[in-house]
């Protein structure tokens, strides 16, 4: 007989519950902190694809659940737009979920896209964030949620709330995996997993090559040499050697 691993929750005496998923602690994503590299400003979280996978599963139950609670009223969502391009792969993931795993008696969930201009690369915001990219699907007179994977001064997810109130829906709601304390403050998220500090940049498994070939060329202004570029990305940040050995010297001559 095989064994079907999944989210668990296992506890000692006296101990608080701990969620596992196939043996991983995917609580401990909840408030993680980023690596320092030196010379940098900025803090560095490597996330890895199976936990990405895990948080869109735990954020797909919030989901579940509040659709359960509204199903039949206005508040039921029938619309998800994800913003290109951070909103992509947590929004594939969370499809396979809400779509074909919603409870039953729910409406079928239609997803699309906004595109929406906001980073040049870490820590480089745009100098005016704009919509780029219209809504892919009819949203009007829809509960929408709009899906990204991160709010971090919560821009993004304002401006795509109001141009999607200002095309029709009758209602927004906005899902992202991490928040940062800004994004907290001035717009913050209807579903969200964790929390993050203010200077760290997320690397998820859908930008880890950008990262690399834009923060690398910074790296190497600022003194750092191809092998120190090569120690913070495998030893500090946590790349894969593959991922280095390929990359690193073309981003390294871009510097």
């Amino acid at each position: 007989m095989g064994l079907c691993h999944g989210l668990r929750q296992t506890s000692g005496a006296g101990a608080a519950m701990i969620r596992t998923i196939d043996d991983m602690n995917i609580d401990k994503w909840k408030n993680p902190v980023g690596v320092s590299v030196p010379g940098d400003e900025l803090r560095f979280l490597l996330v890895p694809d199976r936990v990405e996978a895990a948080i869109c599963f735990d954020l797909a139950q919030k989901v579940h659940v509040h659709q359960d609670q509204m199903r039949g009223k206005p508040g039921e969502i029938s619309v998800a737009l994800m913003i290109t391009q951070g909103g992509l792969l947590p929004g594939i993931l969370l499809y396979d979920h809400v779509v074909e795993g919603r409870p039953q008696g729910t409406p079928k969930i239609r997803f699309g896209t906004l595109g929406i201009s906001g980073y040049q690369g870490p820590g480089e915001r745009s100098a005016e964030m704009q919509v780029q990219q219209g809504i892919s699907v009819p949203v009007r007179d829809c509960t929408v949620l709009i899906i990204d994977d991160l709010g971090d001064s919560g821009s993004t997810m304002k401006l795509a709330s109001d141009h999607v109130m200002a095309n029709g829906a009758s209602s927004v709601l906005t899902l992202v995996p991490y928040m940062k304390p800004e994004a907290v403050q001035h717009f913050s998220a209807d579903f969200s997993f964790g929390e993050v500090p203010q200077d760290t940049w997320i690397i998820t498994p859908r930008e880890r090559i950008e990262t690399l070939m834009k923060r690398v060329p910074v790296w190497k202004q600022r003194g750092a040499t191809e092998q120190e570029c090569r120690r913070r990305l495998c030893d500090l940040i946590g790349y894969s050697t593959a991922e280095v050995n390929y990359y690193l010297p073309v981003a390294y001559d871009l510097g």
